[in-house]
């Protein structure tokens, strides 16, 4: 890097301080910004340092207040282009508005499309995401869009654990299952809850094959999001139900919305480790830094 900052970075009020811890592992610089509110509630930026000609990352999660952290974003990218800066690349480490991918009813947007849209139109170039929930988010922004593991750095809060089971809350996480099996010793299976519509009453249950054993074992319950905790609830008492000693959970993005947390250990739920990728944390819960996998995906790309 010839002794010269690859990136001038820009931490939005989102950022769990990911851009700080950052900087240093890519030879970046922080960019002081200065920010208000209108007494309307309208957002004001102005970057307190020089970018002209310079490479910019802006880094934001939009979580909590989504609507607010996606504005302030917007912002800061169209500021630092008048503000001259060779090139705007976003850090993004959890994306909001990315569970509506396709249209299932008539009258219905694509979220995540008019999202990424938006950050591509103002100007941003490159954008990096951590664990997207959408499959075709990369496919709307194009191949500028560069996403980050955010599962696979979760195996280190489980080293020297033994026998342990991962499932995933349903088939369309069993690659998320996956890619933490590749990281970990000791797992005896990867599986997941099956969706089974009863023929009488219509309705839909969660079952676990019956030829999957779990007495005495310790199941790892892998998500993407945990919101309200129904999902992890649910598989909990799962799992519980078919002789599992202990159950663990492993998210890329821990929002806990309302009694969420209690909801989940109330369905006996042992640990819970997430990802740092928002900024609000709840008491309880284990929290791994991303900001040095983040920067080697970073390097890489560049």
């Amino acid at each position: 890097m010839g002794g010269r900052s690859m990136y001038y970075i820009i931490p939005l009020s989102g950022d769990p301080d990911i851009g700080r811890k950052l900087a240093p592992l890519i030879g970046g610089k922080i960019v002081n910004i200065y920010t208000k509110e209108h007494p309307d509630g309208e957002q004001y930026i102005r970057l307190g340092d020089s970018v002209s000609g310079k490479r910019v990352l802006i880094v934001q999660s939009m979580f909590p207040e989504q609507d607010r952290k996606y504005i302030e974003l917007l912002l800061a990218i169209d500021a630092a282009i008048r503000a001259g800066a060779s090139r705007v690349d976003v850090l993004v480490s959890y994306l909001a508005y990315a569970r509506q991918d396709k249209v299932f009813l008539d009258g219905e947007p694509i979220s995540v499309g008019a999202v990424l849209k938006g950050i591509r139109a103002v100007g941003a170039e490159r954008l990096y995401v951590v664990e997207p929930h959408s499959e075709v988010a990369s496919k709307i922004y194009g191949e500028d869009f560069i996403e980050i593991d955010g599962i696979s750095p979760l195996a280190r809060a489980f080293t020297g654990e033994k026998n342990i089971a991962i499932f995933s809350p349903d088939l369309g996480g069993v690659e998320r299952a996956q890619r933490l099996q590749s990281v970990m010793d000791s797992i005896s299976g990867v599986y997941y809850i099956e969706k089974i519509r009863d023929r009488y009453t219509g309705e839909v249950v969660s079952v676990i094959r019956e030829d999957i054993d779990l007495k005495g074992k310790t199941v790892l319950i892998v998500d993407d999001i945990i919101s309200t905790g129904g999902t992890i609830a649910n598989a909990s008492r799962l799992v519980r139900g078919r002789g599992a000693s202990k159950v663990y959970v492993a998210c890329a993005h821990p929002l806990f919305i309302g009694d969420s947390i209690n909801r989940i250990r109330g369905a006996g739920v042992d640990r819970i480790v997430c990802g740092r990728t928002v900024r609000r944390t709840v008491d309880g819960v284990e929290y791994i830094e991303l900001h040095d996998h983040i920067a080697r995906r970073v390097l890489e790309s560049i």
